[in-house]
């Protein structure tokens, strides 16, 4: 065998070990997320997104990097469908728009991109989903406080480095991770899990 076909081996079964660990880490990861008050606890997350979609207020969406390409998807589910047909309803991704991020980013600062979004189009009863892995977003922090000022429900989903954001948010949902991809994929599925609810109760 030669040197090069050694090599294609050996990364091959360090590829095969790679996707075993990440099966092994989800396994440990699932009987976490089945815990009784984190299941409680998105379960009336997900309750107060229903309420406030029920009552014609808007759903904005924010996040930083991958978080932020997650808020103009969970957005895109409201505004369009998830797996139901229905009507839309406003949703709105504050990450979504590059002239707005680099405006306000440009005059305000970065930190502020978020807040005057929420300032533009949060309405009390309206709600605000932030998705931060970290925990520690500087922008995601002062749109939160802006949307607790202006009457907003405020929903956080986070790893554990987020946990210190208890207490800025009406919900506050940790993944028990440090790994971002995990935390970004559990995230999804939460949101998703909202949409579909919102997707059965509105079908036509």
């Amino acid at each position: 065998m030669t040197h090069a076909e050694q090599a294609a081996l050996g990364g091959a079964a360090e590829i095969a070990r790679r996707h075993a660990d990440a099966r092994a880490d989800w396994v440990r990861l699932a009987a976490a997320l089945a815990e009784p008050g984190l299941v409680g606890a998105v379960d009336a997350a997900g309750a107060a997104v229903m309420a406030a979609v029920g009552g014609g207020h808007t759903v904005l969406v924010a996040g930083n990097g991958g978080s932020a390409a997650m808020s103009s998807h969970v957005a895109a589910e409201f505004a369009g469908r998830c797996v139901r047909d229905r009507d839309p309803l406003p949703a709105l991704s504050l990450a979504e728009s590059s002239t707005s991020l680099t405006a306000i980013g440009n005059d305000y600062g970065f930190d502020q991109v978020f807040a005057r979004g929420v300032r533009a189009h949060g309405r009390p009863g309206d709600v605000l989903i932030v998705m931060t892995t970290s925990g520690s977003s500087p922008n995601i922090a002062a749109a939160l406080a802006v949307a607790r000022e202006r009457g907003l429900v405020t929903i956080v989903l986070t790893g554990v480095r987020g946990a210190q954001l208890a207490g800025h948010a009406d919900h506050l949902l940790v993944v028990p991770s440090d790994y971002t991809p995990r935390i970004q994929e559990v995230h999804l599925m939460w949101t998703h899990a909202w949409c579909e609810a919102v997707d059965h109760v509105w079908a036509r």
